[in-house]
């Protein structure tokens, strides 16, 4: 087996395995992933400029080339014998020359009426080169001031879409300012799409402000831990000339996960309030979910695997910098199942802090 091949080979082993590597420690830090940024979102900033822009009209700009006409031949021109003279005209020259001129006006008429028959045919095939030019311009010229008139339309349509997005944007600034409720659930909608999630361990999410309470109602859906990551390494076998795999151990695999459902747990209440600069949102009920199939039954089943309820000043006091996600967890009386992993679901719902 080639040495070089051997040596691609191992190299993209190396590489897998650092990618495994890489996803896994996203995933450790969840928490402190959203704590190097400031979730709040300046909606003044997605406000749009209308900017039109020019026609491309491609080919249609370029005229359609003048053709090139057949030149008319040159007019017949009359040329007279030469008139005798002295001794020859008086010895029969003067009749040969009559002869002779009678010719040259026969020839001369002959070669006019083929002159007039070339201009007649030169005036039609000229005429017909013209008016095909003419119908091809024109052609031209229709479908660019069509194209004209669909991008003015299309500029037109995407003036007024901005023109829209905009006054909604007002109505949504000026929503917050005055503490709707509506205006807040599109506004945390916009905060929780902005949260990225490692490739990995993508999440959902349901909402609900309660404006009576002031309480946002959050569930977080995130994956089963059949979709979690569990590549340790990958290793080239060059006797076998093929990829293994190694995977965690089932108890890292377990700690991983219970881990990163945790860390959820805190992320989405950090990142709320931190994005709730009008302070609009009191406290935060919390649910981490996972949607999947009950073997027993076959029907759709949503497991809680954790819940908390919080407060604003209670949350924003704690430092999450410095924290063990389960620890404080635990400090806010949050319910919390005993095996995420295993997805042993939570023993009562319904949690207040």
């Amino acid at each position: 087996m080639a040495a070089a091949y051997v040596a691609e080979c191992e190299a993209e082993a190396v590489e897998k395995t650092a990618e495994a590597v890489a996803q896994q420690q996203e995933i450790e830090e969840l928490l402190a992933a959203t704590l190097e940024v400031d979730d709040w979102v300046d909606l003044t900033r997605l406000r749009q400029v209308f900017e039109p822009t020019p026609l491309d009209a491609g080919t249609l700009t370029a005229e359609t080339p003048v053709p090139t006409y057949i030149d008319i031949p040159p007019r017949p021109h009359f040329y007279p014998p030469e008139q005798p003279t002295g001794l020859s005209a008086k010895l029969g020259g003067q009749r040969k020359y009559e002869a002779q001129l009678a010719a040259a006006h026969a020839q001369y008429a002959s070669n006019m009426t083929y002159w007039h028959g070339q201009l007649n045919n030169l005036f039609i095939r000229n005429g017909a080169t013209r008016q095909t030019w003419l119908a091809t311009e024109f052609d031209r010229l229709t479908r660019l001031e069509q194209a004209q008139r669909d991008h003015d339309a299309a500029n037109q349509s995407r003036r007024e879409e901005i023109q829209r997005a905009n006054s909604e944007l007002d109505q949504l600034i000026a929503g917050l300012r005055n503490g709707d409720g509506r205006a807040l659930e599109q506004y945390v909608g916009i905060v929780l799409a902005n949260s990225t999630y490692p490739e990995q361990f993508q999440v959902d999410y349901d909402y609900e402000f309660i404006t009576a309470d002031r309480e946002l109602a959050v569930t977080v859906l995130v994956p089963t831990p059949d979709q979690f990551p569990a590549v340790k390494a990958v290793r080239y076998v060059k006797a076998k000339d093929e990829f293994t795999t190694t995977r965690l151990s089932a108890a890292e695999l377990k700690r991983r996960y219970n881990n990163a459902i945790h860390q959820t747990s805190l992320r989405t209440p950090h990142e709320v309030f931190e994005a709730d600069r009008e302070g609009i949102i009191d406290a935060i009920s919390l649910t981490v979910a996972v949607d999947t199939v009950d073997p027993a039954t076959g029907h759709d089943r949503r497991i809680p695997l954790a819940q908390l309820a919080i407060g604003r000043q209670s949350f924003l006091a704690i430092d999450l910098s410095r924290v063990e996600p389960i620890e404080t967890l635990k400090h806010l009386a949050a319910a919390v199942s005993k095996n995420p992993y295993g997805l042993i679901p939570l023993s009562g719902q319904g949690v207040r802090g």
